[in-house]
């Protein structure tokens, strides 16, 4: 009886931990995750998403089995990685958000619709630091990234979001442009208002980003 008594209570103090726990993780993660929506749509700081990466790490090295740090911290250094003009500065932050990816990718679980999202962007990265002698490279990676996402889920926003953003900075004479951006833009839109996310924590972006590019595109 009294061993069944003290199981008991272990399991009970188990639980309140482990509720704890839970709870922690999720008010960080909603208030790191707020922050970072925030930026949408405002001029990219270099400052806030270093800060806002730094944030999701410790949230990540604080919670091993969780994966979502993990994503949006790949994210903040992939956003990085399309900032300055320094090369080299950009190639060490984008060499971060795949170190990052591959961390999550197996707490993640495959298919992964938002993992491979991420993984395009990192590579429409890559490619946009020297797109003539990388095209070649990361532009068929970038295509096999968004294939493998809309296998996963075709209604996911943020894949016709990298799509049209590379055909609206591809120069007419290679197949992109303002005109064929314009119809993948709207579709990027039209699946932001139906899109159902699993939770506010999970991925946010692209839709403030595909708002400017099809305003461009009227114009």
């Amino acid at each position: 009886m009294k061993t069944t008594l003290i199981s008991a209570l272990a399991l009970v103090l188990s639980l309140t931990q482990l509720f704890a726990q839970s709870d922690k993780y999720n008010q960080a993660m909603t208030t790191t995750v707020d922050a970072l929506n925030q930026q949408e749509g405002k001029q990219p700081d270099v400052a806030a998403f270093q800060e806002l990466a730094n944030r999701f790490e410790r949230i990540a090295a604080a919670e091993p089995k969780e994966w979502l740090p993990r994503y949006h911290a790949a994210y903040c250094y992939t956003m990085l990685g399309v900032m300055g003009d320094d090369a080299s500065q950009k190639e060490q932050r984008l060499d971060k958000a795949e170190a990052m990816l591959k961390e999550m990718e197996t707490l993640a679980g495959k298919p992964n619709d938002e993992v491979e999202v991420l993984k395009a962007f990192v590579t429409q990265a890559r490619l946009a630091i020297d797109p003539m002698s990388r095209w070649q490279t990361y532009g068929a990676q970038f295509g096999e990234h968004l294939a493998a996402a809309k296998a996963a889920n075709a209604d996911n926003p943020r894949i016709y979001v990298l799509e049209g953003t590379s055909l609206f900075y591809t120069p007419e004479q290679f197949g992109g442009g303002k005109k064929v951006a314009k119809p993948v833009l709207e579709k990027a839109l039209e699946k932001f208002v139906t899109f159902k996310s699993p939770g506010a924590i999970y991925p946010q972006w692209g839709k403030g980003q595909a708002e400017w590019m099809a305003a461009q595109c009227k114009q």
